[in-house]
């Protein structure tokens, strides 16, 4: 299989907190009338830019009212791309507010690897997915699951994507049980009776085809081979053995003993065996 390749890694200078503390605090250097002192309303009051210039043709007319005017609006957008126009790398207005503006509440670790540049800020953002709430975990035994992840990942050389394929896989199975929690919760009773019977027979197909997959659910997504036992499996169930050659099963039994072999050496370097030296030798003594 070929293996993954990544170009070389740029440190980004706006990817840190200290950056984005920095960003924050010109923007209300530069705009202190229209800037609140707090930050959960400055995301809010930036978020509401976003909205405005990603639709600047829709006017609500329900719903509750924006607590800023068009005006200002307007005028903290642009305050905020020149304040973002003077950094030694600019970026636009709608990806600081979605993504360097979260830095500020990632967990430690995952905000110290990237402002070493060991990871980018799309990496970054997958493995602040990884929280006790999602995973229903102490923060203790989280970061220790997210440094196992990220150290396969950056042994592995992968690519960000497969990083979001492996953080996707941890948070399934608790998708999967929230979505059967709401679905016997008490507010499950607004739906149809014709939605609940569709849902109940989804989860059911569901079920079975769990039932008939290969299971390689003991092995985590952080395992160092997770996506190519996934393949396999996921190719193995494609495969019609009945109309398989005499040459390609040679060809598989082939590959599978080299395999076996490998992995057996492997074993045998990290299980040395016993030292026999130096072991008392059993007596043997006759008794009349």
């Amino acid at each position: 299989m070929k293996a993954t390749r990544k170009r070389p890694r740029k440190l980004d200078p706006l990817a840190s907190r200290a950056a984005v503390k920095n960003i924050i605090a010109r923007l209300r250097s530069e705009a202190p009338e229209l800037i609140p002192s707090s930050d959960k309303e400055l995301l809010s009051l930036l978020r509401a830019v976003v909205h405005a210039e990603r639709n600047p043709a829709v006017k609500a007319r329900h719903g509750r009212k924006s607590r800023w005017t068009p005006a200002n609006l307007e005028r903290t957008g642009r305050a905020m791309r020149t304040v973002l126009a003077r950094e030694t790398k600019p970026v636009a207005l709608r990806s600081f507010v979605e993504h360097y503006l979260f830095i500020l509440v990632f967990p430690d670790d995952v905000a110290r690897t990237l402002e070493a540049g060991e990871i980018n800020l799309f990496e970054a953002e997958q493995l602040a997915r990884l929280t006790p709430t999602r995973l229903e975990m102490p923060e203790a035994k989280l970061k220790k699951q997210r440094q196992a992840l990220l150290r396969t990942h950056l042994q592995m050389g992968e690519s960000g994507f497969r990083l979001k394929a492996r953080v996707d896989a941890m948070l399934q199975p608790n998708r999967n049980r929230m979505s059967s929690v709401e679905s016997i919760s008490p507010k499950s009773t607004v739906h149809s009776a014709e939605i609940l019977a569709a849902a109940a027979q989804l989860e059911a197909e569901l079920d079975q085809e769990a039932e008939n997959n290969l299971d390689i659910s003991g092995i985590k997504p952080d395992h160092l081979f997770y996506e190519y036992l996934n393949l396999i499996v996921s190719l193995m169930k494609e495969i019609r053995p009945k109309e398989l050659s005499d040459k390609a099963i040679e060809r598989l039994s082939s590959t599978s003993e080299q395999l076996i072999h490998q992995l057996s050496q492997i074993h045998k370097e990290q299980n040395p065996p016993l030292e026999t030296k130096g072991l008392p030798q059993p007596v043997t003594t006759f008794h009349l």
